[in-house]
C-alpha cells in the first residue's frame, strides 16, 4: 500500500449545538458522517467548514496584521523585543534548521490574538449557516449555550486546545497551549518569513517606543502564521464545500447569476425588498462556479483524479464554455464517442451531480486541501456509488482530506472493504476489484448521529469495524423490517 504521510489530527467535541446534544469526532483523512435525517450531520460539516475558513484566513497575507482590538502593554512589547533580539541575533537564517521554542509569555501573546476575534469567528459561522444570529445554533432548552472544543495534535508539536462558547449575547473563543510542551518555530522552512522576521527584529531595536510597538504587533502576526499548524492542526488548510442538491444548483446557477445582475442594475429604481439569504456554503459554491469561467491552471496530478471519475463513472468528459452575453461559465458534457456537447441540464442527473467534483479537482482542490461533500451518493446507481467510494479513497491517497455526509449503505460497505484490503500485502490484492484503493484503519473514521428522546436531540458516536469487517450503520435493521414484512405478506397469500 502507498504509505500515507504523518498528518495533523483534530478532535472536535460539541455540546448543545443545533440538534446535537453531544458528540466527539476525530477528523481523519477520510471522515464519514452517517445517521438519520435531521440529526445534525450537515450542521457539524458546516461548522467544520466555517472553522477552516476562519483559521485559514488567519494566515492569509492580508490577515497577518493583528486586529484593532488586540492590545499589547509596554511590558509585553519590551518582553517580546528582548526575546526576539536574543533569539534571532546570531542565527544563520537560511541554513540553521534548529527549532526555536517560544517562552510562555510569547505563547500567551499569540493565544490572546485569537481571543480578540470573537466577532470574526461568530460572523463566519453566521455566514456559513445563512442565519441572522449565531444564537440560533444553540440547541433548544439549553441554558448554557453551545460549547465547541477543538484539540489539534501536530506530529511534531504540542496539542493546542481551543474552546468556543456560543451564548445568547456573545461568542467567546479561548485558546490554551500546554506549558510543558511550548510552541516551536523553524525559520529555515520559509526564506520569505525568515527575511521578514529578521527585518522585524531589527526594527524592534528602535529607540522609539511607538515604532517598537508597531513592529512588535507585526512580529506576533508572523509568529502566529508559523505556529498555526500546531495551534489549529488541519483547520488551517483551505476547505471546499459541495452542498447537497448540486444537480439543482448546476442547472439553475446561470439563472441565479442573471437575476442578481439584473437586480443590481435596477438598484434604486425598484422599491426595497428583502433579499432571500443564501447560506455561506451555497453562496461560496455559486461564486466558485462563476469563477470557473476564468479557471486557474490545471494541476496535472489532480486533473488525473478528475479524469478518473469521468472515465470510470461519467463515461464522458465535462468542460467549460464562456457565455457570449456575460462572463460566466456554461457547463458542457460530451459522452464518450460523441462529436457534439450536451448542455449539462440535458445530461443525466448523475452527470450534473458529479460535474462539480470533476471541475473542483481540475481547477481548485489540490493536495493538503479539504473537500467536504454532502450526500455523494445522490443520483448514483448503487454500482456507481461503489465506484465513487473508490475515487474518494484515491483522493485521500493523493493527500486530499475528505469529509462526507451520507445515507448510503453501499458507500459504507465498500469503504469497509477498502479498509479490510489494507490488511493484505499488496501482492495479495492483485485480482481484487478496487485493490488499488486500500486505506488503513487510521485513515478512515465513521461517526453515527443517533437520535435520542431524553434529552431531545442526537448523540454522535464512532462506528468501528465489527468482527465481520463491516461498519454497523443500522441499515441492516431496515432490511430486516422489510424482509419480515415480505414474509408476513407472503404467508398470508399462501393461507388465502
Amino acid at each position: 500500500m502507498k504509505s500515507f504521510p504523518k498528518q495533523d489530527s483534530l478532535e472536535l467535541e460539541v455540546t448543545n449545538f443545533g440538534p446535537i446534544v453531544r458528540g466527539k469526532v476525530d477528523l481523519r483523512p477520510l471522515t464519514v458522517f452517517i445517521g438519520p435525517s435531521n440529526t445534525g450531520k450537515s450542521y457539524l460539516a458546516i461548522l467544520v467548514y466555517a472553522l477552516h475558513n476562519y483559521f485559514n484566513a488567519s494566515v492569509s497575507p492580508n490577515r497577518r496584521h493583528l486586529p484593532r482590538g488586540y492590545k499589547m502593554s509596554k511590558k509585553d512589547v519590551n518582553s517580546l523585543t528582548g526575546w526576539a533580539q536574543e533569539a534571532f541575533a546570531d542565527r544563520k537564517r537560511k541554513s540553521d534548521s534548529e527549532n526555536i521554542a517560544l517562552p510562555a509569555e510569547i505563547t500567551d501573546l499569540i493565544c490572546s490574538r485569537f481571543s480578540t476575534q470573537n466577532a470574526v469567528i461568530s460572523n463566519e459561522i453566521v455566514r456559513c449557516f445563512g442565519i441572522d444570529e449565531v444564537e440560533a445554533l444553540i440547541r433548544k432548552r439549553s441554558r448554557n449555550g453551545s460549547r465547541i472544543a477543538l484539540r489539534s495534535v501536530s506530529p511534531d508539536g504540542p496539542a493546542a486546545l481551543s474552546r468556543l462558547t456560543i451564548k445568547k449575547q456573545a461568542t467567546e473563543l479561548e485558546m490554551t497551549i500546554p506549558e510543558d510542551v511550548p510552541l516551536q518555530i523553524n525559520t529555515a522552512e520559509s526564506e520569505y518569513l525568515a527575511d521578514h522576521l529578521h527585518f522585524l527584529t531589527t526594527e524592534m531595536a528602535s529607540d522609539s517606543y511607538e515604532e517598537r510597538k508597531f513592529f512588535a504587533r507585526e512580529f506576533v502576526g508572523y509568529l502566529t502564521s508559523l505556529v498555526l499548524p500546531q495551534i489549529a492542526g488541519p483547520l488551517r488548510l483551505p476547505a471546499f464545500y459541495l452542498p447537497a442538491d448540486r444537480t439543482g444548483v448546476m442547472h439553475a446557477h446561470s439563472m441565479v447569476v442573471s437575476t442578481l445582475i439584473r437586480n443590481a442594475a435596477l438598484a434604486g429604481v425598484r422599491p426595497d425588498t428583502r433579499t432571500p439569504m443564501l447560506s455561506g456554503v451555497l453562496a461560496d459554491f455559486l461564486e466558485q462556479l462563476i469563477q470557473l469561467a476564468t479557471p486557474r491552471r490545471k494541476r496535472k496530478s489532480h486533473r488525473n483524479l478528475g479524469e478518473a471519475i469521468e472515465e470510470s463513472i461519467l463515461n464522458g468528459s465535462v468542460h467549460i464554455d464562456k457565455s457570449e452575453a456575460a462572463d460566466y461559465p456554461l457547463f458542457k458534457y460530451r459522452p464518450k464517442g460523441w462529436d457534439n456537447d450536451l448542455n449539462l441540464m440535458n445530461a443525466s442527473s448523475m452527470v450534473s451531480e458529479l460535474a462539480p467534483v470533476v471541475l473542483y479537482l481540475r481547477y481548485r482542490v489540490h493536495r493538503n486541501n479539504v473537500l467536504i461533500v454532502e450526500e455523494p451518493e445522490s443520483h448514483l446507481h448503487p454500482a456507481m456509488q461503489v465506484e465513487f467510494t473508490r475515487q474518494l479513497a484515491a483522493l485521500v491517497r493523493s493527500g486530499i482530506r475528505v469529509i462526507v455526509t451520507t445515507h448510503s449503505e453501499w458507500l459504507l460497505e465498500e469503504l469497509a472493504n477498502l479498509v479490510q484490503l489494507s490488511k493484505l500485502p499488496e501482492t495479495k490484492r492483485k485480482g481484487i476489484d478496487g485493490g488499488n484503493f486500500a486505506l488503513s484503519p487510521e485513515q478512515v473514521g465513521a461517526w453515527m448521529f443517533q437520535p435520542k428522546n431524553n434529552p431531545k436531540g442526537s448523540v454522535v458516536k464512532e462506528v468501528e469495524l465489527n468482527d465481520s469487517g463491516l461498519y454497523e450503520s443500522g441499515f441492516d435493521d431496515v432490511s430486516e423490517v422489510l424482509y419480515n414484512k415480505w414474509a408476513e405478506i407472503s404467508g398470508r397469500i399462501e393461507e388465502n
